[in-house]
């Protein structure tokens, strides 16, 4: 099957693979993970939800950055055209449309070609990966125009056999017939300019008569073939194969007009028979004006004309009898050349393999009597031979109790998905970096590092020569997986764009197969995983960008707010995504306003704070509660922080203090200032100034332990005695101990640390003053005394308040027993 390829052919890979380990491991992607498991035996059996996706980003080289920012551009206006996705199949197929013209037209700014041939790999190499995924948006472009010239909608919940499958199949035939044109013109223009003659041996004025495919078609036959056997018996055959070959039967039809000898006798090479000639004109007249026989509308805007009333999906009744009578005749040529016991002459390889494709009695890539016949050369070959021959198979007569039509055609393409899903990428690669993997589920577990092993290089051609085959065979989510995981940032950009149009298209991104499983999850699990591993390559040099891939998910539910909440976190952009606080307390407007309004920006920002405090970060969730405009939440998640670090016992802790009570105090004076009113405005509006108030106690109460910590001990008693607290006289208990049952649970919860510390501060003080009267006079020592009796008084109303207060049986033992001892150093 596999040979020389004219396109699919691979480039080297993009650098040192230490260097690019290094680079991941700067950027902080050590730990990405990839949740891509997706195929039968590789654990993608279980259901996802959103939650579960984590992105595996990609190393983005400096190289891409043209490449990135036009596709960006792209991105930016097709979210701008419809920000919520097409509202009927129409709006997508033309969003889609407009999306590839976009990307296409990004890819040829001259700034991105001179930056492709900075790359690493050789500038021919990477011209290759760069044509694989233009060929890529073609097939899918190709796809589009057959749903629009026959007529035909992308169903995107299609069931089993469902009309996806044949218009996927007619949209690769027309793609990969569009190719060989290009294929066939460029190799006839180059050998005219080497001094070849279009006409060889040919009449001259015969060959004017052509169309000029037909023209350019005849001189590739003889080309590949030889002059001499074009020119000879039986010539008319490789001219007919090689315009089925690029689909077209106007080509095929102009060169029977000119060269053809119509006669029943298919034993000479010579002639034509009748039903070959009437089928070639029967389809060239289906095809009309179009490039091909496939309904390609050969428009770039999807305005619907009238679905056609034949179609190779839908041939006439005169169509399908000239088909039967051509099975026989194929059978006839058949049979005589595997019965025969000399060389055969080549145009009777020719003559059986037109006779097998226009019957659709066999694939000529397998068929027997054509195994050595090297019509069947490159990949695209045999793809498009497997094709045509499973789009004959949706029409073909039925054999009594057997298949139905349409289940022959999507039996087939699910045949050929599974050989291409078990040959695997060490198939079709043209270097050695995917030897043993045995198939698809192999390589992609390897690839994104599951199956225990170092990652291997990226391939030459960048993940293409796998992922086409993949593609063209229906098997669109192993396709996309592998391109991303196999192909570096490279191919993690063209999948992520690739599943994009897929999406708008409503194509759903699933592998095709007749096993009954839920299509739906591969759709619901490839794409997001795709656009947030993007995302997450994009972060570290650009937060607006990252975030602007996001939006694509826009229909994705809650997973689109999840992953905003993570890009918020990861990135701290917080200014650039959500703005800053003004005077006036208002927000300004930043990246997450062109895309969501001010109350699911507050929201968003609100929950990611509360992700952050799950993850241990309480000042990243400070600062996306202020932006939140969440002054309450605000306001409890400083007084948890103040009241844990209000007592310290290691310079850590105290350093976490001190941050918490800057960061407190620069928010009191940026919002709480005087005349600023718009947070106090907001608590009580809430009827949350009660946190308010605990947070000013608690600013106070860091005061006082920081005075205790410097012994400054009349400084802090006469900070306590302010606050109002402990009772001064045995009036008072009641009050203060009702008082104590007000207080914030966390200021409660510490609280026998600031009784202790009030206990700690009196005693020291009462020391000190003791220890000063002994030498004053008579008169100052009666003050002295005093004194000290008031300070034994609040000592001893101390301890009263401290078991009024259920200090003893709350945890809290130990210290009501320092509270007593203390009280008994001041008797």
């Amino acid at each position: 099957v596999l040979g020389n390829r004219f396109l699919m052919a691979g480039g080297g890979g993009d650098g040192d693979r230490e260097e690019r380990d290094d680079e991941i491991r700067r950027l902080g992607f050590v730990n990405g993970v990839s949740c891509i498991l997706l195929l039968e035996h590789g654990g993608g059996s279980s259901g996802y939800g959103s939650s579960s996706i984590v992105p595996s980003p990609q190393l983005m080289p400096r190289t891409l950055d043209p490449l990135i920012s036009t596709h960006l551009g792209a991105v930016a206006a097709h979210l701008k055209n419809n920000p919520h996705g097409g509202s009927t199949n129409a709006d997508s197929l033309s969003l889609a449309m407009a999306l590839i013209a976009s990307l296409r037209e990004g890819m040829e700014s001259p700034l991105v070609w001179q930056q492709q041939q900075q790359q690493q790999q050789q500038p021919q190499q990477q011209d290759e990966i760069t044509t694989s995924y233009v060929n890529a948006l073609a097939f899918l472009e190709s796809i589009l125009h057959c749903s629009v010239g026959l007529g035909l909608e992308i169903e995107p919940s299609p069931p089993i056999g469902g009309g996806n499958v044949a218009l996927s199949v007619m949209g690769a035939c027309n793609f990969f017939s569009h190719q060989f044109r290009d294929h066939v013109v460029k190799n006839v223009r180059e050998a005219e300019f080497a001094g070849h003659t279009a006409a060889g041996g040919r009449d001259a004025s015969r060959m004017a008569a052509l169309t000029p495919m037909a023209r350019d078609v005849t001189s590739y036959a003889a080309i590949i073939a030889g002059s001499d056997l074009v020119d000879g018996a039986g010539g008319m055959w490789p001219m007919l194969f090689y315009c089925l070959r690029c689909g077209d039967a106007n080509a095929a039809k102009s060169v029977i007009a000119q060269f053809g000898n119509i006669g029943g006798n298919i034993d000479n090479i010579n002639l034509i028979d009748p039903a070959v000639s009437d089928l070639i004109f029967q389809l060239a007249d289906m095809q009309k004006h179009r490039d091909t026989i496939f309904g390609d509308a050969n428009n770039n805007s999807p305005s619907r004309p009238e679905p056609q009333q034949h179609s190779m999906l839908s041939p006439s009744q005169a169509m399908m009898q000239s088909r039967r009578v051509i099975s026989d005749l194929y059978e006839r040529v058949k049979t005589r050349m595997t019965s025969s016991s000399s060389e055969l002459e080549p145009t009777v390889v020719y003559q059986a393999a037109c006779l097998a494709k226009l019957s659709g009695a066999e694939s000529i890539s397998e068929a027997s009597c054509l195994a050595s016949s090297g019509l069947v050369r490159t990949v695209e070959d045999y793809l498009y031979a497997s094709l045509w021959y499973a789009l004959h198979l949706s029409n073909s007569a039925s054999s009594a109790g057997g298949e139905s039509d349409g289940n022959k055609m999507v039996a087939a393409i699910s045949r050929l998905g599974m050989l291409v899903n078990e040959w695997g990428p060490s198939y079709f690669e043209e270097d050695d970096g995917n030897e043993g993997f045995s198939d698809a589920t192999d390589a992609v577990a390897s690839r994104s590092g599951e199956s225990g092993g170092a990652r291997n290089e990226i391939p030459r051609s960048g993940g293409w020569a796998y992922a086409f085959p993949l593609l063209a065979s229906q098997q669109y989510a192993t396709a996309l997986a592998y391109l991303a995981e196999a192909g570096g940032g490279l191919g993690l950009l063209q999948a992520t764009h690739v599943a994009l149009i897929m999406d708008t298209m409503g194509l759903p991104i699933d592998d095709f197969s007749l096993d009954g499983r839920d299509k739906s999850r591969s759709t619901q699990t490839l794409f997001p995983m795709l656009v947030t591993s993007y995302s997450a390559s994009l972060q570290g040099s650009d937060a607006g960008a990252a975030l602007q891939y996001l939006m694509v998910l826009s229909r994705q539910g809650s997973l689109i707010k999840e992953q905003v909440q993570r890009l918020l976190l990861e990135t701290r952009q917080f200014e650039i995504m959500a703005g800053k606080i003004e005077a006036d307390g208002s927000r300004t407007n930043a990246a997450l306003d062109a895309h969501f309004s001010k109350t699911e920006v507050s929201s968003i920002l609100a929950d990611a704070a509360s992700n952050a405090m799950r993850a241990g970060k309480a000042a990243d969730a400070a600062e996306l509660l202020v932006l939140s405009g969440k002054f309450s939440s605000l306001f409890m998640l400083m007084n948890r922080e103040l009241a844990s670090y209000l007592v310290v016992s290691s310079q850590e802790d105290f350093d976490k203090r001190q941050f918490w009570f800057n960061a407190a105090s620069q928010f009191h004076q940026l919002h709480l200032s005087p005349g600023k009113t718009y947070v106090v405005d907001t608590l009580n509006a809430e009827g949350c100034m009660s946190l308010g108030n605990t947070f000013q106690l608690l600013m106070n109460l860091i005061v006082f332990f920081d005075r205790c910590r410097d012994h400054q001990w009349e400084g802090a008693w006469d900070l306590m005695d302010n606050l109002q607290l402990l009772p001064k006289n045995d009036s008072e208990m009641t009050v203060k101990v009702e008082a104590f049952q007000e207080l914030d649970s966390c200021i409660r919860q510490v609280f026998h640390h600031v009784i202790l510390a009030s206990m700690e501060a009196l005693c020291h003080i009462y020391k000190s003053l003791k220890q000063a009267g002994s030498s004053v006079s008579f008169d100052q020592r009666n003050a002295v005394e005093h004194n000290l009796l008031g300070l034994q008084t609040r000592a001893r109303l101390l301890v009263i308040f401290s078991r009024l207060i259920n200090l003893p049986n709350s945890g809290n033992a130990d210290t009501f027993v320092r509270l007593s001892q203390l009280e008994k150093n001041m008797m």
